[in-house]
């Protein structure tokens, strides 16, 4: 009979291997379900011997060394996948080592499975799971390290893992709804681009030969737009290198350290996406320092660590203003107040918690009415933007079959008898 080496985790996430002898290796994989195991690895060991290949040997080493520090990436579907896998084992109650090697698979080779691997082996060296997870994959994000440092410093990594699932399934969500919300506009748009290239190339060329044969003339709206044309014709490649090095220049100015918190303070003000913005926000924040509080954890450390979960540099500079009223004496609700960031309506809910000596149910029922918030404003953005861009299209094409009946009617009304010539 065969006989099968495995390795497998108990129920409690230890790692166990050994040998076991089966008529074949869906059996091998029966008898270690019966005993409790879960097997990521089974492999069956011929005459007790196994027999190496030093070309191949050499060969797959060469191939691991490679990968080994190669960054994973990762879309966004491993990543939920990842994060919500991760989150179900820690609230079962294993150790982070355990389930990341029980999060490795059965030799599966996708992307949050060898993320797995290469994060449990950087964990298993000493490395904090925030660094770990930064250093496997960039897909990762600084968000999602921020929140699992605050999870590894307030003890409940499980709570933040779960949230950030959410947070991750609510994202993908919403480019699904803008995804499949742009399809319509998107084709409208493109049909109403190619009408206006054939009008401006070469109905509008036709249209002022014909008034020109009659010794007519053309609407102002169509001359001037007859002229702007020859020179965009004219100076097409200028034009194009100009709006690059607008582009290229308001790029650089949002990234450097003196435009970037200027641009990210001009985000949270815009229309509808600021709004979004704002709620994630207030929902990471809060949901962060509700988390940290409830394990304990002081509330100036809770502050520090919750600060940093907004990638908006604005958005931090001010959360830092609020630690350091805080870190004075002052009460975090009026601190809070202090900045722009947050509504009266939130600041209440923090100062009623900080006066009934609960504040981090407080802030944990502030954190869900801000999810509801930020689930209405996404609804509002996706529903938007269809009609918008249809709006814009629709004006952009009633403009020019404006200016083709206008042009029509003018040369008739000179081609008739008694008309101007």
């Amino acid at each position: 009979m065969p006989t099968f080496a495995y390795q497998a985790a108990d129920l409690t996430g230890q790692e166990v291997s050994g040998t076991l002898e089966a008529l074949d290796r869906a059996a091998a994989l029966k008898q270690l379900s019966s005993r409790g195991l879960q097997p990521f690895k089974v492999s069956e060991s011929k005459g007790g011997v196994k027999v190496n290949n030093p070309t191949k040997d050499r060969t797959k080493a060469s191939a691991d060394a490679a990968t080994a520090t190669a960054p994973i990436k990762l879309s966004g579907q491993n990543l939920q996948t990842f994060t919500e896998e991760l989150a179900e084992l820690l609230e079962a109650g294993m150790r982070l080592e355990p389930a990341l090697k029980l999060m490795e698979g059965k030799g599966e080779k996708t992307p949050h499975r060898r993320a797995a691997k290469r994060i449990g082996n950087l964990v298993r060296e000493g490395h904090p799971f925030s660094n770990a997870v930064k250093m496997a994959s960039p897909s990762f994000g600084e968000l999602f390290c921020s929140v699992a440092a605050a999870g590894e410093a307030g003890g409940a990594l499980s709570a933040g893992m779960r949230r950030q699932a959410a947070y991750i399934a609510k994202s993908r969500d919403m480019q699904g709804k803008v995804g499949a919300a742009l399809i319509y506009p998107a084709f409208l748009f493109a049909a109403g681009a190619g009408l206006i290239i054939l009008f401006v190339t070469y109905l509008l060329p036709k249209l002022t030969s014909l008034v020109e044969s009659t010794r007519g003339s053309l609407p102002p709206l169509a001359k001037n737009l007859m002229k702007l044309t020859d020179l965009l014709k004219q100076h097409w490649l200028l034009l194009l290198v100009f709006i690059a090095i607008l582009v290229l220049a308001g790029v650089m100015f949002a990234r450097s350290p003196q435009g970037k918190p200027i641009w990210h303070r001009w985000k949270l003000k815009l229309p509808f996406v600021g709004g979004v913005l704002r709620s994630s926000l207030h929902s990471q924040f809060l949901e962060t320092l509700a988390s940290l509080s409830s394990g304990g954890l002081p509330l100036l450390r809770g502050l520090e660590l919750a600060s940093n979960v907004t990638t908006n540099v604005y958005a931090r500079s001010q959360l830092t203003k609020t630690l350091d009223l805080v870190r004075d004496g002052a009460p975090l609700s009026r601190s809070l107040e202090k900045t722009d960031l947050f509504p009266n309506t939130l600041i209440e809910m923090v100062r009623l918690g900080e006066h009934t000596g609960d504040l981090p149910n407080a802030l944990r029922r502030a954190a869900d009415r801000t999810g509801r918030d930020l689930e209405k404003n996404l609804e509002k953005a996706a529903a938007l933007v269809q009609p918008m861009i249809i709006l814009v299209m629709a004006l952009l094409v009633g403009t020019m079959a404006y200016m083709i009946i206008s042009i029509v009617f003018d040369t008739i009304s000179q081609l008739r008898p008694g008309g101007k010539r």
